[in-house]
């Protein structure tokens, strides 16, 4: 499949932070466009194949670096509070909504957290929403030593960052794969006490409102996943009150079911998902 052309741009976040989006405009009629929020450490980038299998198909995959994260500004995995990510995701899909079209929202781990309060809180008007291994439960238990430095930390030292484990093979069965992504000078493993803090509220509080979720929901999950939770994301479907909900658990992937073996397939479920409602109001 031919590389796709991709368009570049900066938006001023409220704060003045200035934040990196890039798009890819199919060469036919677009159906919809799709804003993607990546997940912790990683970067827009990361989701070209994403860009040329959903502008195959007629979607415009429309993108950006959270802030802290790949060429946007920021500290290195670093928020003052959850707001500012609810901002910055409000404003860049305002951004694309503007363009006209459908739009569809997908999010990824943290990108699928921030996605799903940024719907509860803002209750946008998009097509639907696509949330793939959210960070709403973590599937391990962090090293109590961090947990306490974190604690004693966010009171008086909020911006004290630790360097998390860089592990792979928690991602996908397909290393070679995801040292072909590009852009691995962008990746980061870290995360301030209060990013962390913040993060850990924030998944809690898209649990307890998970029963206001009304929109046309796509879930996705590896049942392999030992970063985040796919018992947590069977419980926040359960509890969704939409009438249009879809939930798919991936035998044998990992977290980042895009980059897995068979993420061919995984994509496919996703266009063929929207292709059922991008005409539906």
């Amino acid at each position: 499949m031919a590389s796709l052309d991709f368009h570049e741009t900066f938006l001023s976040a409220g704060d003045s932070t200035s934040l990196f989006l890039r798009s890819a405009m199919p060469g036919g009629k677009v159906k919809a466009s799709v804003v993607l929020t990546h997940g912790m450490g990683e970067h827009s980038a990361r989701y070209t194949h994403v860009a040329d299998f959903f502008a195959a198909r007629g979607y415009r995959l429309c993108t950006y670096d959270l802030r802290g994260h790949g060429r946007s500004q920021g500290r290195r995995g670093h928020i003052n509070h959850y707001g500012e990510l609810i901002d910055d995701l409000a404003l860049v899909a305002d951004h694309y909504a503007r363009e006209n079209g459908p739009v569809f929202v997908y999010g990824h781990s943290l990108g699928a957290q921030i996605t799903l309060n940024y719907l509860l809180q803002r209750r946008p008007a998009i097509r639907g929403a696509i949330i793939a291994s959210p960070w709403l439960e973590l599937a391990y238990r962090p090293p109590l030593w961090k947990l306490l430095v974190a604690k004693i930390m966010v009171k008086f030292w909020p911006a004290f960052t630790l360097e998390g484990p860089n592990d792979n093979t928690r991602l996908s069965r397909d290393p070679a794969f995801l040292d072909s992504i590009p852009g691995p000078e962008l990746l980061h493993q870290k995360m301030s006490a209060r990013m962390y803090d913040e993060l850990i509220a924030g998944a809690r509080a898209a649990c307890a409102q998970a029963e206001e979720c009304d929109c046309r929901l796509l879930m996705i999950h590896g049942a392999d996943d030992s970063l985040t939770s796919a018992e947590a994301s069977k419980a926040f479907f359960a509890k969704a009150s939409s009438k249009d909900k879809t939930l798919k658990i991936y035998p044998d992937m990992r977290h980042e079911t895009h980059n897995e073996i068979g993420r061919e397939s995984v994509m496919a479920g996703m266009v063929e998902w929207m292709d059922r409602r991008v005409n539906n109001e």
